[in-house]
Order: C-alpha cells, then structure tokens, then sequence
C-alpha cells in the first residue's frame, strides 16, 4: 500500500472516504486471499520448513519496519510465544531480527501507524484477521487512548478502521469467528504415510 492511499489522496476519486476505504481494504483482503490461493497451489510441494522460512521472513521485514514482538509475530501469522521459541531455538534468526530492528532505529524508521503504510497494513490484517480493534493498536505499539485519537483525528484512518471492521462482520461466520479467536500458530502437517492406520480387527 502506497503512501497515497494513506493520505486520503485516492478518496476524492471514490466519492468519499468511506467509499474509498472500502475499497483499499477490500484490494487488502483480496490480496490475502490471493497468497493463500499461491500457498495451497503450491501446498503439495511446499516443506513445513519452507513455511516456517516464509513466517520468519515476513517477522523480519516486520522489524525493519520498527515493530516490536507483537507486531513481528502478527505479521507473520503466528503467537509471540511461538515467535519467541524461534528466537530461542534459532540464533541466526535471532540476530536477523535484532539486526532488522537496528536498522529502523539507525535510519529513523518509526513504528507510526498513521505514517507508516506498512505498519498500518499490520493493524488493518490484523483486524481483518478477527482481532479487536484495540488489541490490533496495541499489536503495533500504540496505547488505547492514542489509537482512538487516531481514528477520530484522521479521517482516512477512521474509515479504513471502520472499512476492516465491517468487512470481518459480513465475511465472518460463527465458525470463523471462534477460530480466529484462536490466537497462535502450530506448523503440523501429517502426510499420507503419517496417519495413523485403524486396525481392521479392533
């Protein structure tokens, strides 16, 4: 996502920010839906390694953008807890991150969802993902009180908020819903050699 979209330069052409908003989060959605569609065509011939690599490297551009924990671990789809196991288990891992985020640091980059498209595509994945809207702030370091100021101080940032947020209502049903309060990530897969074989005579 550009930085025109942010500003709010593309809303006149919508009609209205509301209009607008729906549209930069529908193209977000559909983005998402469009890598699952990669993923599982790949799917026969993709390691559960190659998937882990996958999710760390998004953790690590994540970090380059200035995000701590919880916003790396968002970014790449898993728990702060399964994140943190990496880290422990993978030193070389481990420096990528804290390399990633001395890079932010050195070069200023700051973790502001309300100047950072990529930081602000985290919250909104986040959201469309099933997770609060607070709890989507606090994912990428902003406190509760100043969220809400966000989203009434700007207007282009209010309607992408409220645009996620009426997508995951009308998309979600109530199956969909419990998963997604399921938070982590378990890399399981069995293959077909894997399964465990019922006994004919039991």
């Amino acid at each position: 996502m550009g930085d025109r979209s942010v500003s709010g330069a593309g809303s006149d052409a919508a009609g209205s920010p509301e209009a607008w908003a729906e549209a930069v989060v529908a193209g977000l959605d559909g983005a998402k839906d469009a890598e699952r569609a990669l993923a599982d065509a790949l799917r026969p011939a993709m390691s559960l390694k190659e998937e882990k690599a996958q999710r760390r490297a998004e953790a690590v551009r994540a970090a380059a953008m200035g995000l701590g924990a919880a916003g790396c671990a968002s970014a790449a789809g898993v728990s702060e807890r399964l994140l943190a196991s990496w880290r422990a288990e993978d030193p070389v891992f481990d420096a990528a991150l804290s390399a990633a985020r001395s890079l932010a640091h050195v070069h200023d980059v700051v973790p502001d969802v309300a100047t950072n498209p990529a930081v602000l595509r985290v919250a909104l994945d986040a959201i469309l993902s099933g997770v609060p809207f607070i709890e989507a702030g606090a994912l990428v370091g902003v406190k509760r009180d100043t969220f809400y100021r966000l989203r009434r101080g700007n207007p282009q940032l209010g309607a992408l908020f409220g645009a996620a947020q009426n997508l995951r209502r009308r998309s979600a049903s109530p199956g969909r819903k419990r998963k997604a309060g399921l938070k982590g990530y378990r890399l399981v897969r069995l293959d077909a050699q894997e399964l465990p074989r019922t006994d004919p005579d039991a």
